[in-house]
C-alpha cells in the first residue's frame, strides 16, 4: 500500500534531509527532485520549494553585491591612479 503524501513528515526525515543538504551540488539536485516530483510528501515538497526560493534570493543578493563591489573597486582604482598622477606632477 502506498504511503499517503499528506502524512506529516517525521523529525528523523527532516534530520536526514538536512544532513544530505550539507553536501555541495547534491543538495541542489535533491531539492529539485523533492520540489517537483509528484510522488514526494507534500511537506517535503513545500520545504524544498522554500529552500530553492531562499537560494535564488541569496544568488540575487550576491550578484547585486558583486556588481556594486566591482563598480566601487573600479572607481577606487581610477581614483588611486589620478592621485598618483597628481602627486608625480607636483614634484
Amino acid at each position: 500500500m502506498a504511503e499517503n503524501k499528506n502524512t506529516p513528515f517525521s523529525t528523523g526525515g527532516f534530520f536526514l534531509v538536512q544532513l544530505v543538504m550539507m553536501i555541495p551540488f547534491v543538495n541542489l539536485i535533491l531539492l529539485l527532485v523533492f520540489a517537483f516530483s509528484g510522488s514526494m510528501n507534500v511537506n517535503l515538497q513545500n520545504y524544498s520549494k522554500a529552500i530553492l526560493i531562499w537560494m535564488l534570493i541569496g544568488v540575487g543578493i550576491a550578484l547585486i553585491v558583486g556588481v556594486i563591489g566591482a563598480v566601487v573597486a573600479g572607481g577606487l582604482g581610477v581614483w588611486v591612479e589620478s592621485v598618483k598622477q597628481n602627486t608625480i606632477n607636483t614634484f
